[in-house]
């Protein structure tokens, strides 16, 4: 607050400046009217077309609608419907023509007419450019409807383009599907052309390897080899059983002939021969035995018969022998006759494997030819199908909604811009205060008084123990008007002897630990100069090892913790290897972390027992009460390893603490109040003079 009272001027003007600037580049910027198309992705199929559909249909999932709005943005898109309106003769649309308007503030439009050079195609792209940056595409919703808004200047070509690119959008579907049509079209054609002639060649291959090889097939397609074979395996069973029959009945005859029953054989007694021969017989017998009644044995007649019987039985006896001869031969024949079947159905055999064996390659180029011709079919079958499709093509969206001709313009909102610019400019103001602030001079805040000289003190006499150095008792008049650093030092003005320590810096008397942040990060700030002087007085007393200080308050004063810490940051920040002693009850560092100053003291090694600060590259110690006594070996220590130690340490009236203190440090900074009691005051200086403590300077908290 006190930097923004300070620099009012600069904010109001650096606001003033930014609403005038919003507003002159409102008005500089052309009046845009807008207007929407929505085309939906129809989820309803054709019945007869997309039976023999070549593409497959357009999915609606998000990331399908998604590809579909990178087609509506696409330039290739955008080519066709600038080429069907005429857009490359529009001054809003070609920067190469200059339209004579407002000049464009957009400095990506300026780099984009710079980089297209004065080429055709360069001036193409950048009408593509500024087409595209008129066009926004978005989905609706959960919905698989799309939304194309078009801004122009003329509400009527606004509505124009949007209209158009929705229709040039789903003519541009149609186009896709009849060309992919012609294609598959085209292709199949080719490949059927293809498979036409392959078909050929592995029929003429087919029948080529059939008259070479003899193979000839019946009607139904069967091998005649193997159909011969069938046949003559039948004939030869046959054959082979006629064979057996007439071999058992010439058998049959021998067996009787041998035993003189020839006559009882089968094709004996069937025959017609010999059964008229056996009739004559029996009637040569009848009449026989019909003389024998009346005649002798030697009668003629009787004699006459049986030279008949004797006839007819050597008839009997040549045919029997004939009927004999006639199996033999039967026999024979039919032996012979399976014996030229066998002998056919062996070379019939020899055939059929080597029919067989070429039919093996036969069988091989068939399967090939009908697989041949089951593709070629089915080539066909769908060249018939895509053809003639180009007439009952229906594209996968629909536009449901056409743009209607804006009644208002959509950008710019003036108003709302020269609004927002207002608190705008107070911000972007404000920062610019805060700038300054931190890395310029800071703001004026009156008349600044600059810290007292620190003096070297002259080396201190020796004095008596227990002798204590007069103070005046009477309080000084206090005036108003007057800084902290003055008061203190027209109130010890007087002092005999005059062991007033000079003002070496003025502080805020805060216990807000943030302020040790705010030091770092505002180094010009008041509190920052007053550290920043306290510092130089410390280098400049430096000596060869590390300087102890200690800072001690006349009271006990959180404020002192917080300076303590903030001077630690301000001297890591120099460059000085800075150790933090807390001895004021643990606040910086809780004395039970890593032991503390106790543990070291007990042989801990330092590293074990430090802190890093957490913004600095200082590192603190915690000093617990009563280790004092014991400190001074590890204080030597110190002295060769860093370059500054700081002890945050207690007011001088906390016993056992201080007496210690007096001797182990190098100088003592003292910090009082503004408003300390006198008496305090006088009591704590002292204090610290009985106990021979270096004190260096004083510190106003104020």
């Amino acid at each position: 607050m006190r930097v923004l009272r300070a620099r009012r001027g600069l904010i109001r003007t650096i606001t003033l400046v930014t609403v005038a600037a919003t507003a002159a580049v409102m008005f500089a910027l052309p009046t845009l009217y807008s207007t929407s198309a929505v085309v939906m992705l129809d989820q309803r199929k054709n019945n007869v077309a997309d039976l023999s559909s070549v593409l497959s249909a357009l999915p609606t999932d998000p990331s399908s609608v998604q590809n579909q709005i990178q087609v509506l943005s696409s330039r290739d898109l955008a080519l066709k419907v600038i080429d069907k309106l005429k857009l490359e003769t529009d001054p809003e649309f070609n920067p190469a023509l200059g339209g004579g308007g407002l000049p464009d503030l957009n400095p990506l439009h300026y780099l984009r007419a710079r980089g297209s050079g004065s080429d055709p195609a360069g001036q193409r792209d950048a009408v593509v450019n500024a087409f595209l940056d008129r066009l926004d595409v978005t989905s609706l919703g959960l919905s698989t409807s799309i939304q194309v808004t078009v801004a122009a200047e003329d509400p009527e070509k606004a509505a124009r383009i949007a209209n158009t690119l929705a229709k040039s959008y789903t003519d541009d579907q149609i186009a896709i599907k009849v060309q992919a049509t012609r294609q598959a079209a085209g292709w199949l054609g080719d490949r059927m052309r293809q498979l036409a002639d392959q078909v050929q060649q592995q029929e003429a291959a087919v029948q080529l390897y059939k008259a070479e090889h003899d193979l000839v097939e019946s009607a139904d397609g069967k091998s005649l080899i193997d159909e011969q074979l069938i046949a003559i395996n039948t004939q030869l069973i046959t054959a082979q059983s006629d064979l057996a029959e007439k071999k058992a009945a010439y058998e049959r005859v021998a067996a009787l002939t041998k035993t003189g029953n020839a006559a009882d054989i089968t094709p004996v007694v069937n025959s017609k021969m010999i059964g008229d021969l056996r009739g004559q017989e029996a009637e040569l017998v009848r009449q026989e035995a019909d003389l024998a009644t009346r005649y002798g044995p030697n009668h003629p007649k009787m004699v006459a018969i049986r030279n008949q019987e004797h006839d007819l039985a050597t008839k009997v006896g040549r045919e029997v022998q004939g009927i004999a001869g006639s199996l033999e031969s039967d026999l024979e024949v039919a032996r012979a006759h399976v014996g030229s079947i066998e002998a056919s159905l062996v070379r019939v055999e020899h055939q059929a494997r080597e029919d067989h064996m070429a039919r093996v390659q036969l069988k091989a180029l068939e399967a090939n030819l009908a697989s041949t011709r089951a593709s070629y079919e089915s080539f066909i079958t769908r060249l018939r199908a895509v053809q003639d499709q180009d007439d009952i093509q229906i594209p996968e969206a629909r536009v449901i909604s056409t743009a209607p001709i804006p009644a208002a313009p959509s950008s710019p909102h003036r108003a709302v811009f020269i609004a927002a610019s207002i608190p705008g400019g107070l911000l972007l103001g404000i920062l610019f205060a805060l700038l300054l602030e931190r890395f310029g001079a800071p703001a004026s805040q009156g008349e600044p008084v600059a810290p007292e000289p620190l003096r070297r003190p002259a080396p201190r006499p020796e004095r008596p123990p227990g002798v204590v150095p007069a103070y005046a008792d009477a309080t000084p008049p206090r005036n108003p008007s007057l800084r902290p650093a003055q008061v203190f030092t027209q109130a010890f003005a007087q002092s005999q002897p005059p062991i007033l320590p000079p003002v070496v810096a003025e502080l805020a008397a805060s216990a807000d630990l943030r302020l040790a942040d705010w030091v770092l990060d505002h180094p010009g700030s008041p509190y920052g100069q007053g550290l920043t002087a306290i510092l130089g007085v410390l280098t400049g007393i430096r000596t060869s090892q590390a300087l102890v200080v200690s800072l001690t308050s006349v009271a006990t004063d959180a404020g002192q913790s917080v300076a303590a810490l903030a001077l630690a940051r301000v001297a890591s920040r120099a460059g000085l290897r800075t150790l933090l002693i807390d001895g004021d009850l643990g606040r910086l560092v809780p004395a039970t972390t890593s032991g503390g100053l106790a543990a070291v003291v007990n042989g801990t090694p330092l590293n074990g027992a430090v802190l890093k600060d957490r913004r600095s590259n200082a590192y603190c110690l915690a000093a617990p009460a009563g280790v004092w006594t014991q400190a001074a070996g590890v204080l030597q220590a110190l002295r060769h390893s860093c370059d500054l130690v700081l002890i945050n340490a207690p007011a001088p009236g906390v016993a056992g603490a201080w007496p210690q203190l007096a001797t182990l440090s190098d100088v003592v900074l003292l910090l009082a109040a503004a408003n300390v009691p006198q008496a305090m005051f006088d009591q704590t200086l002292r204090s610290l003079v009985a106990m021979r403590a270096p004190l260096r300077g004083l510190v106003i908290m104020r």
